[in-house]
């Protein structure tokens, strides 16, 4: 007995080829069988069987395990080759290529990315429709809402450059009371005609400022309009600084407004050496009236570093004007 070099099947000694896979073993003559030729008419049907007929070489035939399905030609172009499945096979064999599986795969996946990127643009309903995206929100540029003790939606501050309610002439600490004629109650109110509002329409704004009613005209933006901060950090030296820390809202004495109390000067920054002091209440910066601390904030990062900045302060109940220059955030 010897073991086949293929599939390792014990065969035994003399074999020609291997009785399980077929493997040409060596050259002995016990496997040899006369050869079965059919004429064209009697040549019984092929049958699917389990083993199928081949011819070697020399023209013996041999008994092959397998499941085929058919006694292979014994000439022509349809020939078995030894050990090896006829043409129609081969053919078989070629729609099966793993490479063109793998492109089907691949095929499979794109189509479904694209269609999962699809479905993320579009949202689908309850009936299996798709709906459109939602329209862009209307978009004002304050710092926040808040509602104010007497009623009404309080500007917190100004958010940024280019603001819709800054060309407004609108500052932190105005109070809006009316839209479009509907009165605001409260923050909530506001934000609800805002956003019912669709970008660009012309908004007839209410509000209080110091106790006296104004009106004005907003027109609104969508959000992806508003560039924010971000001219001012783009710019040689960024944002403004004078080394101050910004405190709380206060009502200035004796007067029906308010300012922005300073907590703390830093020592040898530029508003220390201009002069200003703890516990002064900022009322105007350069030419803007400063009513929220937000408010302060963004005029003192709008400043232009290397300028001089005229600061408005109420201390100890008198009304002083400090110069004060203004320092950069950048080296």
């Amino acid at each position: 007995m010897q073991p086949c070099p293929s599939c390792r099947t014990p065969m035994p000694d003399g074999l020609r080829f291997c009785r399980q896979c077929g493997f040409r073993l060596g050259e002995g003559v016990e496997e040899y069988t006369a050869t079965r030729r059919f004429d064209a008419q009697t040549a019984p049907a092929p049958a699917a069987t389990a083993t199928t007929t081949n011819l070697d070489s020399a023209g013996a035939a041999f008994n092959m395990p397998g499941t085929w399905g058919a006694v292979a030609p014994a000439s022509g172009a349809g020939a078995g080759v030894q050990g090896q499945p006829d043409s129609s096979f081969k053919k078989l064999g070629a729609r099966c290529n793993p490479l063109r599986l793998n492109w089907i795969v691949w095929i499979l996946v794109l189509t479904a990315v694209l269609t999962a990127g699809t479905l993320g643009i579009q949202k689908v309903t309850r009936r299996g429709r798709f709906a459109p995206p939602p329209p862009p929100v209307s978009f004002v540029g304050v710092d926040g809402f808040d509602t104010a003790d007497e009623g009404g939606a309080f500007i917190e501050g100004i958010a940024g450059v280019g603001s819709p309610v800054e060309r407004a002439g609108l500052i932190g600490g105005d109070i809006i009371t009316a839209i479009n004629g509907q009165k605001i109650e409260d923050e909530d109110d506001a934000r609800r005609i805002i956003r019912a509002t669709p970008p660009g329409d012309i908004l007839d704004i209410t509000y209080i400022r110091d106790g006296e009613t104004r009106t004005t005209q907003l027109r609104t933006i969508t959000q992806k309009e508003f560039p924010g901060m971000g001219p001012l950090n783009a710019r040689p030296g960024g944002q403004g600084r004078i080394g101050v820390d910004v405190g709380s809202r206060k009502r200035v004495p004796g007067a029906n407004t308010y300012g922005v109390e300073l907590d703390d000067v830093d020592r040898n920054g530029p508003a220390d050496l201009a002069g200003l002091k703890e516990g002064d209440i900022v009322t105007q910066f350069n030419e803007f009236l400063i009513r929220t601390p937000g408010d302060l904030r963004y005029r003192i990062y709008a400043a232009v570093p290397g300028t001089s900045a005229e600061v408005v302060v109420i201390r100890n109940g008198e009304r002083v004007v400090v110069p004060v220059r203004v320092g950069r955030s950048k080296d």
